[in-house]
């Protein structure tokens, strides 16, 4: 079978009130072993801020994220996926950063996220194949068992 997803990007900032170790510990949460960058930049007000990034371009632990994600959110990822695709064919979640800290992947809003894009390989590259794509793929991870937690 062809690959479906071309890679993971994931992203998250460390504030200067949190502990460095313990946002790279989150960020592994999701993306394992994997190297992470950080890169140092400073907020609105001069504080200090770190970013921290890892990519996965191994589709087998791409799903393995999914897989771990919980059986409601694949369910609300699911039902929303068509606003989470932009037109390059990215679709787009955020964890929670401190459920993730507790090693969980739960959907979050706001901030203090780790914001992921993942690349879906459509030809043609349209946002709609895309989610097409990404909703099979979903549907399979939820029917595998994959899917941890609530139901």
């Amino acid at each position: 079978m062809s690959r479906r997803l071309s890679s993971l990007h994931a992203r998250t900032i460390c504030h200067a009130t949190e502990d460095r170790a313990k946002v790279e510990l989150a960020l592994r949460t999701v993306v394992g072993d994997a190297p992470v960058e950080v890169s140092r930049t400073e907020g609105h007000f001069g504080n200090a801020i770190e970013v921290l990034e890892s990519v996965l371009d191994d589709e087998a632990r791409i799903l393995d994220v999914l897989g771990r994600m919980t059986a409601e959110d694949l369910r609300e990822v699911s039902s929303t996926i068509s606003s989470r695709m932009d037109d390059s064919c990215h679709m787009f979640l955020r964890f929670d950063k401190q459920r993730a800290f507790a090693g969980e992947l739960r959907l979050g809003g706001g901030e203090d996220v780790i914001a992921l894009r993942i690349k879906v390989r459509a030809f043609p590259a349209k946002p709609e194949i895309a989610a097409g794509i990404m909703g099979a793929l979903l549907d399979e991870v939820a029917s595998s068992g994959g899917a941890r937690g609530p139901t």
